[in-house]
């Protein structure tokens, strides 16, 4: 049988992970937020209750998911440390909040972070992303390993450690390159030049990483040491001078990889 499952949280996460865990066949015991349409939105489509009130919060559920923004989990996590009398498990999403925010709170805790970036939306292919799991115990480990293994064939151990560097390195190759991307797009509006030419260009890049490591795939005027071409983009550049900043850096920085490594 099944576990029952409480979500806390209806933003970009906890919106997909309660409809594919429902689409599994799991009874969505409640749904949480602090803006009740929020959480009335998605109970609806789930056919679950929705509360705002950490009071409102049952201890009728086996499973909390706590998919909520990083600075709000510790609160969380005493709030709900009633739960601990009924031995429940509870887990949170983040990829940078170790799994000790809950030490102290809870004797059965752990870790359920799917490694994608969400929005509402747009619909999540759980087929492809991996899902890191980690538990306070052998059995709490072991739980949420098969909750993971029943949404996604992807599902690794990972430690808070190991958790922190993928986090950090999740930011560089997307928070980062959609920055990038977002620049490239202004500066094109600003020049007059559709930003759609660029498209094709993105795609292969993400493509070839799949087939080659990227430090085999870069390409471009610096890995090339061309510096007339540098120069002219630089001189361009000094009507964007932060982006200008950018271009520096990044083109020292791939000349570095490829000297030292």
């Amino acid at each position: 049988m099944y576990p029952s499952i409480s979500i806390i949280g209806a933003g970009n996460v906890g919106h997909h992970l309660t409809l594919k865990l429902h689409q599994q066949g799991y009874n969505i015991h409640q749904v949480f937020s602090r803006k009740l349409p929020k959480a009335q939105a998605l109970a609806k489509q789930v056919n679950t209750e929705a509360c705002n009130h950490v009071e409102e919060i049952n201890r009728e559920a086996d499973i909390y998911i706590v998919a909520i923004k990083d600075d709000g989990i510790a609160s969380m996590a005493e709030q709900l440390s009633f739960l601990n009398q009924d031995h429940k498990i509870v887990a949170h999403t983040s990829g940078a909040t170790p799994m000790t925010v809950f030490d102290g709170h809870f004797e059965n805790f752990g870790i359920f972070y799917p490694l994608q970036t969400f929005s509402i939306q747009k619909e999540v292919n759980f087929e492809q992303l991996p899902f890191c799991i980690d538990g306070s115990n052998t059995q709490t480990k072991a739980t949420l390993t098969q909750l993971a293994q029943s949404i996604c064939p992807n599902v690794y151990d990972i430690s808070d450690q190991q958790r922190n560097v993928l986090h950090v390195t999740a930011v560089m190759v997307n928070n980062f390159t959609n920055h990038l991307f977002a620049v490239a797009q202004q500066i094109c509006k600003e020049q007059q030049v559709p930003f759609e030419i660029l498209h094709p260009l993105i795609q292969e890049t993400t493509e070839k990483i799949k087939h080659t490591s990227p430090k085999a795939a870069q390409t471009g005027p610096a890995i090339r040491g061309d510096q007339q071409t540098i120069e002219r983009h630089l001189n361009f550049l000094n009507a964007y001078p932060n982006y200008q900043k950018i271009y520096k850096m990044l083109s020292q920085s791939i000349q570095d990889l490829h000297k030292n490594l």
